[in-house]
């Protein structure tokens, strides 16, 4: 008869250092996989109290009970991890690691961890974290990470025991890994509000308005995942309408003078970075 293998998970305590949309749900991860939540501290006690509730674990405090656990989280605007890290500092003893979940700053904010022999590490999830509901398909977002070799070793293993997608990056680089992801998820939220300014303007009602763009974006992407950037690329630049788009442009820059050079910039980065496959170049006077 043949035995069935166990893997034994090693149970871990976080304490979170705000626990807003990413940090909470985070924790709530955690917890539904058998960790531990022990302090959780935001701005105010009664933010702390219904961060607690969400997760359905662990204590409201205040900054200065942090320590006594395995894992800080610092789940705060990027601007503020420093120096909540540097208020921290000196209450670390026995804390295995830190990390943070910032998509911009490296784990090298926690610079002073490497002295100190503790794991230092930043995981940044690629995903939006509006609906806090998304901690139940955690196991369907990838993560970035980097660290220390401790902070690593940690993340690694931790990630590996709940089937977590992950890939590490260089920390020198990691400013234009965000800035991907700025460009991927939270432009296309602002373009979508001037689309449907725009569609408005035409004389759409708002609801008309809104079920156009969005179901152009959500066309868009779907061709570029099927078909690949390359070729997913329709309309005036992709036919070389090239004096439409110079009419365009002046009407937007007559509105709107910004507007008007962000189009002439995106049609420019289409023309440049796009529009080079035979495809485009045999098909122009096609729609």
């Amino acid at each position: 008869m043949k035995l069935k293998a166990y893997t034994r998970r090693t149970q871990l305590i976080f304490d979170i250092i705000g626990a807003g949309k990413v940090g909470k749900t985070f924790g709530k991860y955690l917890s539904s996989k058998g960790h531990k939540i022990g302090h959780v501290v935001n701005s105010s006690i009664d933010s702390s109290i219904k961060a607690v509730e969400f997760i359905g674990d662990g204590t409201p405090s205040s900054i200065d009970e942090i320590g006594g656990c395995d894992v800080v989280l610092i789940g705060v605007q990027d601007d503020l991890i420093r120096q909540t890290f540097l208020k921290i500092k000196d209450k670390l003893d026995n804390v295995k690691a830190i990390g943070q979940f910032s998509g911009a700053y490296p784990s090298s904010i926690f610079r002073e961890c490497d002295e100190m022999n503790i794991g230092r590490f930043s995981i940044h999830p690629n995903a939006s974290f509006a609906n806090q509901e998304i901690w139940q398909s955690m196991e369907n977002i990838y993560f970035v990470m980097d660290g220390n070799e401790r902070g690593r070793k940690i993340i690694r293993d931790l990630f590996e025991s709940m089937n977590i997608k992950f890939s590490e990056i260089y920390e020198s680089n990691k400013i234009f890994y965000h800035i991907g992801a700025v460009f991927a998820s939270n432009f296309i939220v602002g373009i979508q509000e001037v689309s449907r300014e725009l569609y408005s303007m035409a004389g759409l009602d708002t609801e008309t308005a809104e079920i156009i763009s969005l179901y152009l974006s959500k066309q868009a992407i779907e061709n570029v995942e099927k078909l690949g950037v390359k070729n997913a690329l329709t309309g005036p630049v992709a036919r070389g309408d090239n004096n439409l788009i110079e009419a365009e442009r002046m009407a937007l820059t007559d509105l709107d003078p910004d507007l008007g050079a962000l189009y002439g910039k995106f049609a420019q980065i289409l023309k440049e970075r796009v529009i080079v496959s035979e495809h485009h170049k045999n098909s122009s006077d096609e729609r």
